[in-house]
């Protein structure tokens, strides 16, 4: 509590102790004459009310005057007792601006800490603007490497079928290339052979297989001549026999077998 709120409480019990002590010493005054000064005793306990009522009416403006922050002095036989008054409320005045600064101080401490929390609200907002901005992009990119992934992968595919393709026809090339060497190795054996038996064809043998009566001898040179015939039909180089090696395998070993009957009628047709 401030000085300018104890001065008038103490002002006001001051007052009230007086007006007990004046009561009871008229009281003992007036029991030794009741009657014959009691008009005196009568007079002077309404003057005693009277100052007492008056120094209460001075001591609630004197109140009053503190509560509303009025200078002292206003009223009237009270400028002895104004001026301390007046003097208890600076320590008033001065706590009441510590207040009113501490008030201050804590409004700007709200405001400061309100403008921090919409300023880091508003931070936030932009940092899961941004997050979220990043992550959008990330996703994009990720579809985008996805859909290279894929178009990769088809590549991929496609060139391992284009291989596989080439090796196929590769192998077939390279079996053609086997069933043409064995074809050529075939005629030039015939070759040989047939050269082999016109080397020992002699003239005799020439006229009589154009006589008219060697008709045997003729059978025979016909028969040898068919048989080399079909000697070089098989060697033929044949393209649709490529997709089949293995039955042009197994018939080479049939057709090699064959060349050595024909050439001994040829040789033996002499006499």
């Amino acid at each position: 509590m401030s000085r300018g709120k104890i001065f008038p409480a103490l002002t006001l019990a001051t007052l009230a102790t007086l007006a007990t002590l004046a009561v009871p010493a008229g009281v003992a005054h007036a029991q030794p004459q009741q009657q014959p000064g009691g008009q005196s005793m009568e007079e002077r306990l309404r003057a005693q009310l009277r100052t007492t009522t008056t120094q209460l009416q001075q001591a609630q403006n004197e109140l009053a005057v503190l509560k509303a922050g009025q200078p002292a002095g206003a009223g009237s036989g009270a400028g002895a007792a104004v001026a301390p008054a007046g003097a208890a409320t600076a320590p008033a005045r001065s706590e009441l601006d510590a207040l009113k600064k501490e008030l201050a101080q804590s409004q700007s401490q709200l405001a400061a800490e309100r403008q921090a929390r919409e300023s880091a609200s508003a931070g936030s907002q932009q940092l899961r603007q941004q997050a979220q901005a990043t992550t959008e992009k990330a996703t994009a990119q990720i579809g985008q490497y996805r859909n290279a992934y894929d178009e990769l992968l088809k590549m991929a595919r496609a060139s391992e079928a284009e291989r596989q393709r080439l090796a196929a026809e590769s192998a077939t090339h390279r079996t053609a290339m086997t069933q043409c060497e064995a074809k050529n190795t075939q005629l030039y054996a015939v070759g040989q052979e047939i050269l082999r038996a016109y080397e020992t064809v002699d003239v005799g043998t020439v006229l009589a297989s154009r006589q008219p009566f060697a008709a045997q001898s003729r059978v025979k040179f016909e028969q040898i001549a068919q048989q080399y015939g079909d000697k070089l039909y098989e060697s033929k180089f044949d393209v649709r026999a490529v997709g089949a090696p293995a039955q042009a395998a197994a018939a080479t070993p049939a057709a090699a077998a064959a060349p050595a009957t024909p050439a001994a009628p040829a040789s033996g047709e002499k006499p």
